[in-house]
């Protein structure tokens, strides 16, 4: 949630996981098997849901849902988790198997999976043009959640539970976090408590600060590598010479590739691996080990034009480069195919958030090109729905006053960070932010030494004994503030996790 590049998506679909082109899709392939295999019993339901809420509209569409009540008692708590900017049918899997489905166990509740508007099977439209995206809102997305606390039937139970009847805990994670927190914000006689994780709730549009993580923890070896590589090439990039350039690009098996922009994002692809670390995995460390035995720059070149040879390169075939891997001619594929998954998120941040994921300012060493630029991103959001369909910039500082970035403030919330989560920069949680508000007892701030994009999900034997902790925890928090029920003064407040920064880097390679 990864190649920030259009094109990209589909050729790297099982190599890198993003929201694409900001990088937050991170779901792996053996989860979707999992999700494949899961008891009929559990879904897919159907909810019939308003097409345009903000509008008043009376058409509805059909959501998708999955369900477990297995373990619901009477006056247990709803978990809700919204499956966020992709098909839900990938994270179906979590209404047995993920931190939702321990509370939903320990706290005698159920647990619900929907999918989020505009996303799989869940559409408002028969496609993804512009008109039918036009009602792909975060006011819209929060709304379909409020209908679904009030309405939505549970098919094992046979009746909804609206509160005060149970009470809704909304979980999430990445941009679902968001919406568990800005739920909570929004619905608060609804939601009961919100597990904001991985939340990158502060809108921001040159988020160079995205690499800053994978520069400080990642192996300094490799790192180093990566710096030299790219200054290298922003200095030929910068040059008059044509010539210089097509050797530059030809090293690395794009000499057709027209344009500079294309070619330093395409660099940038690797990167998106460090998201995809799991407690399980480390792709990027397996990255990294092109680097091994290479201690010149002109090494490192070469093993870093081999990776992406062999990683992408190849993934075009015969198609010229310019259409699979660039993005300037507004009649390529990735713009005019109106079933593409990618439109939708790309609606979302060309409207309202942004998070253009960018090389570091001129001060300061970056590993990502600055011929990435907030212009390679905006450049295509015309392109994708129409010069007078979208904003000339997202409207992201408008988002910020509206659900107030990070300085929100909220009671009976848990906000989760990973420690080398580059998403932790736009986070409540992050170094930046203002100070948490730790004279609320329970606004809850936990950052999970190590971890990187909502890794508190995992319930496996191979998380860290800090995870394992931080779920047992949260049940004796939630069922504390569930047994008291809105009397704030009694509510027994949980230790914060806040950890300072390690200084030591927790993989190796």
């Amino acid at each position: 949630m990864f190649k920030s590049s259009v094109a990209l998506v589909t050729l790297l679909a099982g190599l890198v996981h993003a929201i694409q082109f900001p990088r937050h899709r991170l779901l792996n392939d053996d989860r979707q098997v999992l999700a494949q295999s899961l008891d009929a019993k559990y879904g897919p339901f159907y909810f019939d849901q308003r097409v345009d809420h903000e509008a008043g509209s009376t058409a509805t569409f059909r959501q998708r849902l999955w369900v477990n009540a297995d373990w619901y008692q009477e006056n247990g708590p709803v978990i809700l988790y919204n499956a966020g900017e992709m098909p839900a049918d990938e994270r179906a899997v979590y209404v047995t198997n993920s931190s939702m489905a321990l509370l939903a166990r320990e706290l005698n509740g159920a647990v619900i999976v929907m999918e989020h508007r505009s996303y799989g099977q869940s559409q408002p439209g028969p496609d993804y043009s512009t008109k039918y995206l036009k009602t792909l809102t975060t006011a819209n997305a929060l709304s379909d959640m409020a209908n679904i606390i009030l309405h939505f039937e549970i098919p094992a139970l046979g009746r909804a539970l609206p509160p005060p009847e149970a009470q809704w805990i909304v979980y999430g994670g990445s941009y679902s976090g968001n919406l568990a927190a800005w739920m909570r914000q929004k619905y608060p006689d609804l939601v009961f408590a919100a597990v904001a994780s991985s939340a990158p709730v502060q809108m921001k549009r040159n988020f160079y600060e995205y690499f800053e993580p994978i520069q400080q923890y990642g192996p300094p070896e490799c790192i180093n590598a990566i710096e030299q590589v790219i200054k290298h090439v922003d200095h030929i990039l910068a040059t008059p010479f044509s010539h210089a350039k097509a050797e530059l690009k030809d090293r690395f098996g794009v000499k057709d590739l027209t344009y500079d922009d294309d070619f330093a994002e395409l660099l940038s692809m690797p990167l998106g691996l460090w998201q995809d670390m799991t407690p399980a995995r480390n792709p990027f460390g397996e990255f990294c080990k092109v680097f091994e035995n290479a201690y010149t720059l002109n090494d490192q070149i070469d093993a870093y034009a081999g990776y992406i040879k062999n990683a992408v390169v190849k993934s075009c075939r015969d198609e010229p480069l310019d259409h699979c891997l660039g993005t300037h001619d507004p009649n390529a594929s990735q713009y005019t195919d109106l079933q593409s998954e990618v439109r939708p998120w790309m609606y979302q941040v060309c409207t309202e958030y942004a998070y253009w994921q960018t090389g570091n300012l001129p001060w300061k060493s970056t590993i990502v090109s600055r011929h990435l630029n907030v212009r390679w991103y905006e450049r295509q959001c015309p392109l994708f729905f129409g010069k007078d369909e979208v904003p000339h910039v997202p409207a992201w500082r408008a988002h910020n006053k509206k659900y107030d970035g990070w300085h929100i403030q909220l009671n009976r919330t848990f906000w989760l960070d990973g420690e080398m989560d580059p998403w932790r920069t736009l986070s409540v949680n992050s170094d930046h932010a203002p100070s948490p508000d730790t004279s609320n007892p329970t606004a809850v701030y936990a950052v999970i030494p190590g971890g990187v994009h909502h890794w508190d999900f995992f319930v496996s034997d191979t998380v860290s004994d800090f995870i394992k902790q931080l779920h047992k925890d949260m049940v004796h928090t939630l069922r504390s503030w569930l047994k008291d029920e809105g009397q704030s003064a009694k509510e027994t407040p949980l230790a914060n996790h806040q950890q300072q920064p390690m200084n030591q880097h927790p993989f190796s390679v």
